[in-house]
């Protein structure tokens, strides 16, 4: 009975992720192979198609504008942020309050959030039109969800609202690993802001921003939310990245192999992104 014991306790995550996962793979895999319709196998004929398909290529250009944008964005406004915190706040209660104020975005439900940036960049009576008409910036109305570029503009936005504080807290979390005596004497030998930073503290952060960069990729990756509230897809194919496109090709056209052949595009895809991430984090835990 003990030589079975460690097979029964593992059994049941096994099962579970076997259910959860596997099979649910398995099952694209086959709904690929075949017409949804008829049951009839058709080899990769579904994954012919989309790589005849433009729309498919250009949303996939569309979600690789958005998830680089969102990356870059965030990464460097919470790293910029979390260095202004810790080199300029010292009180407790100050800290703290920091932190509270972080956290309410990211405690945001993604449909609340797209409601009031539609609210916000809506014309007529979208607050951001009414300020910037307030301070002389503009007389007439900027469409901001008609427009190509501003339509990207604003779904980078709330995601960059919303999860910015994530890379944030990480990147504050890192800098308390800093020794003390250590930025000091820096200080004392001359070190500016720069060399402090280079030298000093992004050592402590390297392997977190990587770490930050797999978790943030794979969320913008799969983003759909507040992207559907806001905007729809629209203008256009503008924001129709590849989780709208996948959502329509299966459930408003009912198309569920060519749906299914696509998810495994994007599953290839998002998995040779996330090696080469995990490659780069493993040699810097390494070191």
């Amino acid at each position: 009975m003990r030589h079975w014991t460690p097979y029964l306790l593992v059994a049941p995550p096994v099962v579970v992720l076997a259910s959860l996962v596997i099979y649910p793979l398995l099952y694209n895999v086959s709904l690929s192979l075949r017409n949804y319709r008829t049951g009839e196998f058709v080899g990769l004929h579904n994954f012919a198609r989309a790589l005849d398909d433009p729309q498919f290529f250009a949303s996939l250009r569309a979600t690789a504008v958005y998830v680089s944008g969102t990356l870059v964005i965030e990464v460097l406004l919470g790293l910029a942020l979390a260095l202004l915190v810790h080199r300029t706040i010292r009180s407790g209660w100050a800290r703290t309050l920091v932190y509270l104020l972080f956290l309410i975005p990211m405690v945001t439900p993604p449909i609340a959030a797209g409601v009031i940036a539609r609210l916000i960049y809506t014309p007529t009576y979208g607050v951001l039109n009414v300020l910037l008409e307030r301070v002389g910036l503009i007389r007439t109305d900027i469409l901001w969800l008609s427009e190509p570029l501003t339509a990207m503009f604003a779904v980078i936005s709330v995601d960059v609202w919303q999860w910015m504080p994530f890379v944030f807290l990480v990147c504050f979390a890192g800098l308390q690993a800093v020794p003390i005596d250590t930025a000091e004497a820096a200080r004392v030998d001359g070190a500016d802001g720069w060399r402090l930073f280079r030298h000093i503290e992004y050592p402590y952060l390297r392997s977190l921003l990587l770490l930050v960069m797999v978790f943030r990729f794979t969320d913008t990756f799969r983003v759909f939310d507040h992207v559907q509230v806001l905007t729809g897809g629209g203008p256009g194919a503008t924001t129709e990245f590849l989780s709208l496109y996948l959502y329509l090709i299966a459930f408003k056209f009912f198309n569920l192999s060519y749906a299914a052949a696509l998810s495994l595009f994007v599953l290839f895809v998002t998995s040779v992104a996330f090696s080469v991430l995990s490659r780069y984090l493993g040699r810097e835990v390494s070191e």
